[in-house]
């Protein structure tokens, strides 16, 4: 039976194809009841003809039957057309390594990422009593959010059927084989592996450990060459991923990695140590003192001669704040004075400093610890304040006869004349810096909900213009492989970077952090023009 694009099989339409093989073929569907997407992979020979492909098939039917988990591409149903295996599988959107891969150096904390996920897919595999068989970069997808998902379990071996695996025959890829695949020898866990270990090396080291155009001297490495250290083609590349790769590559299988679980561990724990090698960074940035809150600290002591016009400045304006205050406060200042006893010894001490000429010798104020200059000034304006407060509060209704304001200020001016000087610490004249005054920064706000909504109505539009754009890109797709051709690496690549850019910007946009979606909504907007040229739009 042939099967075409547009044409019903069972329940399900068939949009388009999506790969074929010497297998079968793998084509898009929708389930015209549910009206879900999913992907159909049909084994093309006959089962009558070639019992033993169908044998192969059937068992990858009841092996991924058996199979749950988020990383590994789940089976819905499968069923028999005219003498032909048909599965239906979850439709699994977005681009396999072996594609990331040729469109450049995969970031690390990706790498590790991808790799991580796989061995947590191999290892409730091999738990379940499955070895995959034919792990490589074309048969690990990743989902636009990141998900890994392992497909292909077409020659994969169950523990509980393997009447489709015959001993001594040779299967897999033989760039990614462990050295007991190219024997022939029954395989483990272990040899699942030591081809993560290849794939680990090719993503971080730009190439394969063992290439050649001859498939015996691929084959001939693989079973005697040791392979050059991933750290010597890559020097930025940690050590402890080169010991973790070298050792997954081991030819021994006693002397890899003895399950996936604890490949997974080495390389969280890796990425564990990176984190904390980062840390004292962060945590040197975190703890740095703002400028702006901080104001900068006075000197304990100066010397007589130093910084004079300054000091003779700061003492004019000290003395016409003390005038001011005593010209308000005076008519009360003697019945509060037990009250405002260090405002006034604040006050003589600013205006009887004296100058650096005189240079007269005395004794330190018995003040073990004297308060810093910041908190000594905002003391002394605090002081002020309450002699202030004091001097107008109603009590002043209560009096007999209140001065002239003549008075006030002949008894201010002998009040002062009348003070002895009293002794001053070594500390500079005590003044409020300009810093106690600055104000935090103030917390900017969040984004606006009118902001959010046209961030996200311009994210709609893109992503409407995507899926008109995918619906080209499929259709060459189909062309393309109807000759034997595939879509040109511009075109694959454009698309593969607007999906990945509008997820982002999705994700962006799900926190409202929308400078962050802005940016990758301006990626997906380059790529958009870009297939849109290509397709005359």
């Amino acid at each position: 039976m042939g099967f075409e694009v547009g044409q019903v099989v069972s329940d399900y339409e068939i949009l388009d194809i999506l790969g074929k093989g010497g297998m079968g073929r793998v084509y898009r569907v929708r389930n015209v009841i549910s009206n879900r997407i999913e992907a159909m992979k049909v084994l093309l020979a006959d089962l009558a003809a070639e019992p033993e492909l169908g044998d192969r098939f059937g068992g990858e039917i009841r092996t991924l039957a058996r199979l749950d988990h988020q990383n590994i591409a789940k089976l819905h149903t499968a069923f028999k057309v005219e003498n032909q295996l048909v599965m239906i599988m979850e439709f699994v959107e977005g681009f396999t390594l072996s594609q990331r891969a040729r469109q450049g150096a995969i970031p690390l904390n990706e790498v590790l990422s991808y790799i991580t996920q796989t061995l947590a897919a191999l290892g409730y595999a091999h738990e379940n009593g499955v070895v995959h068989r034919d792990i490589k970069p074309s048969n690990i997808m990743v989902t636009p959010h990141g998900v890994v998902k392992l497909m292909d379990f077409g020659i994969a071996k169950s523990n509980t059927d393997t009447m489709h695996t015959r001993a001594g025959t040779t299967m897999g890829s033989m760039l990614y084989m462990s050295p007991e695949q190219v024997r022939g020898n029954t395989v483990d866990a272990r040899s699942d592996l030591y081809s993560i270990g290849v794939v680990l090396y090719e993503l971080t080291a730009g190439r394969r450990p063992f290439e050649s155009e001859s498939t015996y001297a691929v084959l001939e490495a693989q079973l005697n060459t040791t392979p050059r250290a991933p750290v010597e083609l890559n020097p930025s590349l940690p050590k402890p991923l080169n010991d973790i790769i070298m050792t997954a590559l081991e030819k021994e299988p006693m002397r890899r990695f003895q399950s996936a679980e604890a490949f997974r561990k080495a390389l969280e724990s890796l990425k564990g140590a990176q984190a904390a090698a980062q840390a004292p960074t962060v945590a040197a940035n975190v703890a740095a003192p703002n400028p702006v809150s901080a104001p900068p600290s006075l000197p304990a002591s100066t010397s007589p001669g130093s910084n004079r016009g300054l000091w003779m400045a700061l003492g004019a304006v000290a003395c016409v704040l003390v005038l001011i205050a005593a010209a308000v406060a005076m008519p009360h200042f003697w019945r509060g004075k037990a009250a405002t006893k260090n405002s006034v010894a604040a006050v003589n001490a600013v205006s009887t400093q004296p100058t650096p000429a005189a240079n007269t010798p005395s004794e330190p104020a018995p003040n073990p610890a004297p308060q810093p200059a910041v908190q000594q000034a905002a003391a002394d304006v605090a002081a002020q304040n309450q002699t202030v407060n004091a001097a107008t509060q109603p009590v002043q209704k209560t009096m007999v006869r209140a001065p002239s304001k003549k008075l006030a200020a002949d008894s201010s001016t002998q009040s002062i004349a009348d003070q002895k000087p009293q002794p001053v610490s070594s500390a500079p004249p005590v003044t409020t810096p300009p810093a106690v005054q600055a104000q935090a920064p103030p917390v900017p706000a969040g984004p606006s909900q009118e902001e959010i909504d046209k961030v996200q109505e311009s994210l709609m539009q893109l992503h409407s213009r995507a899926d008109a754009i995918r619906g080209s890109v499929n259709n060459l797709r189909r062309q393309q492989a109807a000759d034997g051709f595939e879509v040109s690496p511009e075109i694959a690549g454009a698309a593969n970077r607007l999906d990945n850019y509008l997820a982002a910007a999705d994700r962006a946009s799900q926190s409202n952090d929308l400078p962050a979606a802005r940016r990758y909504m301006d990626g997906a907007e380059k790529q958009l023009t870009v297939l849109e040229a290509k397709f005359g739009r």
